[in-house]
């Protein structure tokens, strides 16, 4: 019997800068789930963080899946209102850079993206809460400290329209500098002078941002990457070789594994949390394992314990092949 399922739709989504990139009405996004056997109620978010009331009132409701059709920030949103629960979160991707949806192997292809809920295999995820000085947040992709925390909130007021925030944005580049830090892993401190502290769940960030491409979902770590001797230019081209998905490996980039990232600074530092702007620091990120149940796809960045299998497996929705699986790291040493 299929799961009783609501989709929580973001009207706004599928539009960057004024330009459609995988944009879906209500009336098109009933008609793609029944094409695939799939009946849902409809629910539109209407404003900031109303995917999370609803996936909430969802669960209260009794619903067994929840489709999340928007932008990452709309999936991180609803994935949030589904904590503590047993209901199955898909994934239809309308945003412009779909990180969630890169990293549980769903196509941005709505088709097949449907296909993937309709019929793809259930897992648990891990999911993240970071903590800086001025608010707390749920968070799937990654956080961390440092000069990209301050990059991701200058671009996110520009992406709004606010092109006055080029110039303070030009100006927090030009007067940053290396900072010293203390980093302490489960409770094992370390020292540090870097230009930020990354702590990922999984392997992207901001504009598909590879910043710890052997992150996993479901390993029970975060991946912590610590960008040390780095100058601005060289951040820049790093930066650059890793957009859009890309590997390339530093040797100024120390990694380390933890449950449990704390980050203190002689100076304040922005803090962020799926590009959202904390505060500054200090800074706490706590993993919360297992968190999530959702469908993925041909290729996530998971180690695959099926919760339920696939009902029917195909090449877009079975499971990755041993290939691309990693052994777990050893605990990290600092």
């Amino acid at each position: 019997m299929a799961p009783r399922t609501c989709l929580i739709i973001n009207p706004a989504a599928g539009k960057k800068a004024g330009l459609t990139t995988n944009a879906l009405g209500i009336d098109d996004a009933r008609s793609l789930l029944a094409r695939h056997g799939i009946e849902a109620d409809v629910l539109c978010t209407e404003r900031a963080d109303h995917g999370f009331d609803l996936a909430k009132q969802a669960v209260a409701d009794g619903y067994e899946r929840v489709i999340a059709a928007g932008g990452d920030g709309t999936v991180a949103e609803v994935a949030e209102g589904l904590l503590d629960s047993e209901v199955i979160l898909g994934v239809l991707p309308l945003g412009s850079v779909m990180n969630v949806a890169r990293m549980l192997g769903i196509p941005r292809d709505l088709e097949g993206a449907a296909r993937v809920i309709e019929s793809g295999p259930v897992v648990r995820v891990d999911a993240g809460r970071a903590q800086g000085t001025a608010k707390s947040r749920f968070f799937l992709e990654a956080a961390g400290v440092g000069i990209d925390a301050g990059l991701f909130a200058y671009a996110n007021e520009v992406d709004r329209g606010n092109w006055r925030s080029v110039v303070p944005l030009l100006r927090y580049v030009r007067h940053y500098r290396p900072r010293r830090l203390e980093v302490r892993l489960d409770g094992t401190v370390s020292r540090f002078r870097a230009m930020m502290v990354t702590v990922a769940n999984g392997p992207f960030v901001g504009a598909a941002l590879t910043m710890a491409p052997d992150a996993q979902l479901d390993d029970g770590y975060f991946d912590v990457r610590i960008f040390t001797h780095f100058s601005k230019m060289e951040l820049i081209r790093h930066f650059a070789s890793i957009m859009g998905g890309r590997r390339a490996y530093n040797p100024k980039v120390l990694a380390r594994r933890a449950k449990v990232v704390e980050i203190f600074a002689a100076r304040p530092l922005m803090a962020h949390a799926d590009s959202h702007p904390l505060g500054s620091t200090p800074a706490r990120f706590e993993l919360l394992p297992g968190a999530i149940r959702v469908t993925v796809g041909g290729s996530p960045a998971i180690e695959p314990t099926l919760v339920s299998p696939p009902e029917s497996p195909t090449a877009d929705t079975a499971p990755a092949p041993d290939a691309l699986r990693r052994p777990p790291l050893a605990t990290p040493t600092v």
